[in-house]
């Protein structure tokens, strides 16, 4: 009886390790379906559970792309990087570790890639471009990047020179003009219903001093000035501030467009098929 038992759990033991259930092919056919299912973090601990012989070049693209699409970009780096420069998949590794840049805006780190590769890649140009007006940067000339025969430089020239000469408002010029006539500084800066209010008010106000002081009515008259002046005063106020939220606005439409070209491109869905 006891050399039954014996028999049975060493059966068992022996059935659980020769599991055909986790087999290395059949480990990769579960981890190739959840991938394809979009199962991406299931899916990167599926290959990674493979025996080493077994992982090959595109089992590493696909766990850095795993780990990519779920934001862990240090891990996806780690198994991009892992790939030999000579792998079929070598230019797509080297696209997702600029993707990755772009998306932790480390400019420098995508010039090195750039400047490094002998084959770039276009669309990787025109991210680093982006970046570059996202940060500010436009001491540079965008033929050296680009085509003028590119589908994309018509869009990305409007931008760059959007960025380069912007449409900012003199905050000096707008309290200069509020100065000589109430109002007109917010005009300036298209803020068109503050200033008519503005030069409305200050000149009634003003009317109603000069008439109080002209019919000998002091106190009013001394009233009507204080308030007038407040009037006059505050709307070159105003208008400077008027001029910095315009400036503001300038430079949050232009992000807002530039995010919006962006998202209406391509430039993050190429990829190789593994799935069709």
């Amino acid at each position: 009886m006891k050399s039954i038992i014996i028999s049975l759990a060493f059966s068992t033991i022996l059935i659980a390790q020769i599991n055909p259930l986790k087999s290395p092919d059949n480990i990769k056919l579960f981890a190739d379906h959840l991938y394809c299912e979009q199962d991406y973090l299931r899916a990167a601990e599926e290959y990674k559970s493979l025996p080493d012989f077994k992982i090959s070049d595109t089992i590493l693209y696909k766990i850095g792309k795993c780990y990519s699409i779920v934001g862990d970009y240090d891990e996806a780096m780690f198994f991009f990087t892992a790939l030999n420069s000579s792998s079929p998949f070598a230019d797509f590794a080297n696209n997702e570790i600029g993707k990755i840049y772009f998306l932790k805006k480390d400019l420098s780190s995508l010039d090195r890639l750039l400047s490094n590769k002998t084959s770039k890649k276009n669309n990787l140009i025109k991210l680093k471009v982006t970046l570059m007006l996202e940060s500010e940067l436009t001491d540079f000339n965008l033929n050296d990047y680009l085509d003028e025969g590119d589908s994309d430089y018509v869009e990305l020239s409007k931008l760059y020179y959007e960025r380069k000469n912007p449409d900012y408002k003199s905050e000096i010029l707008a309290g200069i003009l509020s100065s000589v006539i109430p109002g007109s500084g917010k005009i300036y800066t298209e803020n068109y219903g503050d200033g008519i209010t503005a030069f409305i008010l200050t000149g009634l106000f003003s009317y109603l001093a000069y008439d109080n002081f002209k019919h000998d009515h002091n106190f009013k008259g001394y009233l009507f000035s204080g308030i007038a002046a407040g009037f006059y005063f505050g709307n070159i106020y105003g208008s400077v501030a008027s001029a910095q939220i315009f400036n503001v606005r300038v430079d949050f439409d232009f992000l807002k467009n530039l995010s919006d070209f962006i998202s209406r491109k391509s430039y993050f869905a190429e990829d190789y098929d593994f799935c069709n």
